[in-house]
C-alpha cells in the first residue's frame, strides 16, 4: 500500500504544471484539414508581430547591404584576408605574415578631418553647455606643441576614430593612437609636395595600428579603384610608409615632444591649448568604446611576435601590457616604465610625482600627475625630444627591431635622481 501511495505521489510531481488537456480522440482531429483542438493558432495579437518584424529586420539589412554596391559604394576588405583589401603589396616592407586583417574593413574608424578647435580655457563653458561632457580633468589627452600652438586631442575622441587631420599652428597634421598599443605619434601630412589624409587601413601589425592615405574624395567606401588612387600604407610605430607607391623612398614626419597626459596637467601647463572638438555623430561611440579591461588581460587582439622576455618583466614587476615611455637619444630606444616611477617616487602633496633624470648623459624633467599612469618626459636643456608612449610588448615588437632598447633604472628616491640605463 505504502509503495502504491509512493509511486502515486512521484506521477503527481512530474506531471505538475501540466494543464494541458489530453488529445481527443474523436474523428474530426483526424482530418487532414481540421486544426487539432488544444493547438495554438497564431495571430497578431497572439504573437505574430514579433516574426512579421523580424522579417522586416531581416530584408531591412539585406536592402542597406546591397545599397552600398547599387551606388557604386562598398565596404574594402572582408576584415581577414589582404587580397581583399585592395592594397599594393608588391612594395611590402614588412613581413607578409605580420600583416593581418582586423577583422573589420577600410576605414571602420572614420577619420575626423578638420575639426574645429575649441578654447582650453571655455572647455568648463562648453560642458555646462553640452551633454556628456567631452573633456573632464582626469581625462587622458594626446599634447603637442605645433608650431608654437599647443594643442590636445583627447583619448576619448581618438578611441572613435584613431586619426584625426588637422592643422595646428598653420601646420597640416595628423593625430594617430593605436588604442591596442596604447600609442600616440602626431605626424606632419606634408609628403613632397601633397598634403595627405590618413584613416585606419583596417589592417594590423604586432597589434598596431596600419593607416592609409585617402583619396581626395576622402571616403573609405568607394572601392579599391576609387578615381585611381593608389593608397599606400603607414605602421605607425615604425613611422614610415611599408606598402604602395610611398613605401619606394618616402618618409613622413613625426612631432618631438608629444605626450599623454591628462587633461588637467595639460592644461595647467599650457593654458592657451586648443581642443580639437568631438563630432556630434560619434558622440554615442565615445561613450561605448573602452579600452581598460584589454589593457589588464593578457590577451592580444592579433598576433604579436617577439614578445618581451616574461622573466625580465616579472623581475621587474612589470606586464607584457605595461605603459611606459620610449625615448630616442640616438643609439638606442631608453624605455621609461611608468608602473617603476610610481613605485620609485615619493607623490606631492597633490599627487603628482616628478623627478629629474639623467639619461646618456642628457638631464630629463619627469612629471606624472595624480590620476591615469601617465608622464611627461621633455628635456632640460629644452631642446627637441622624441618620445613616444606605447606599451611594453609594442616597444619590443616594432621599436626594438630598429635599434637596441635599454630599461631606465629608476632608484627609490623622493628628490632627483641620476640612474642608469641597462640594454
Amino acid at each position: 500500500m505504502s509503495q502504491q501511495s509512493n509511486q502515486s505521489s512521484t506521477s503527481n510531481q512530474g506531471n505538475q504544471g501540466d494543464t494541458r488537456p489530453d488529445r481527443p480522440t474523436n474523428t474530426a482531429a483526424s482530418s487532414p484539414n481540421a486544426v487539432p483542438q488544444g493547438s495554438p493558432t497564431l495571430t497578431f495579437k497572439g504573437g505574430g508581430w514579433v516574426i512579421l518584424l523580424s522579417v522586416l529586420l531581416v530584408l531591412l539589412v539585406m536592402g542597406w547591404s546591397l545599397l552600398g554596391p547599387l551606388l557604386g559604394r562598398r565596404p574594402v576588405g572582408d576584415g581577414y584576408t589582404l587580397e581583399s583589401y585592395g592594397y599594393d603589396l608588391t612594395t611590402l616592407a614588412i613581413d607578409r605574415n605580420e600583416l593581418v586583417g582586423s577583422g573589420f574593413p577600410r576605414g571602420f574608424r572614420p577619420s575626423r578631418d578638420d575639426p574645429k578647435h575649441l578654447a582650453g580655457r571655455e572647455m568648463a563653458i562648453f560642458n555646462e553647455q553640452n551633454r556628456p561632457k567631452y573633456v573632464v580633468t582626469s581625462d587622458r589627452v594626446i599634447g603637442a606643441v605645433i608650431n608654437g600652438q599647443p594643442h590636445a586631442w583627447p583619448l576619448s575622441m581618438l578611441n572613435a576614430h584613431e586619426i584625426v587631420n588637422d592643422t595646428v599652428g598653420g601646420i597640416p597634421v595628423a593625430a594617430t593612437y593605436s588604442p591596442l598599443c596604447d600609442t600616440a605619434i602626431v605626424f606632419d601630412r606634408r609628403i613632397g609636395d601633397a598634403v595627405m589624409k590618413f584613416e585606419v587601413s583596417g589592417l594590423l601589425s604586432d597589434s598596431n595600428l596600419v593607416f592609409y592615405d585617402k583619396s581626395e574624395a576622402g571616403s573609405a567606401n568607394q572601392g579599391a579603384n576609387a578615381n585611381e588612387h593608389r593608397p599606400s600604407l603607414f605602421l605607425q610605430l615604425a613611422r614610415k610608409p611599408v606598402a604602395g607607391p610611398l613605401a619606394k623612398g618616402a618618409t613622413i614626419e613625426m612631432f618631438p615632444d608629444v605626450c599623454i597626459t591628462t587633461w588637467a596637467d595639460w592644461l595647467k601647463t599650457h593654458p592657451d591649448t586648443t581642443v580639437a572638438e568631438r563630432d556630434p555623430q560619434t558622440i554615442r561611440r565615445m561613450k561605448e568604446i573602452s579600452y581598460a579591461r584589454y589593457f589588464l588581460t593578457p590577451q592580444y587582439e592579433s598576433p604579436v611576435s617577439p614578445l618581451p622576455d616574461a622573466a625580465e618583466l616579472a623581475a621587474r614587476g612589470l606586464r607584457e601590457k605595461s605603459p611606459v615611455v620610449a625615448i630616442d637619444l640616438g643609439g638606442k630606444w631608453n624605455i621609461l616604465a611608468i608602473e617603476s616611477l610610481l613605485d620609485a617616487l615619493t607623490p606631492n602633496a597633490d599627487g603628482s610625482r616628478e623627478t629629474r633624470l639623467t639619461v646618456d648623459g642628457v638631464d630629463l624633467d619627469v612629471f606624472m600627475p595624480k590620476g591615469p599612469a601617465v608622464a611627461r618626459v621633455r628635456r632640460v636643456d629644452g631642446q627637441p625630444l622624441v618620445t613616444i608612449p606605447c606599451l611594453v610588448f609594442a616597444a619590443n615588437a616594432i621599436l626594438g627591431t630598429e635599434k637596441p632598447l635599454a630599461w631606465v633604472e629608476v632608484p627609490k628616491s623622493s628628490g632627483s635622481t641620476t640612474p642608469s640605463t641597462t640594454d
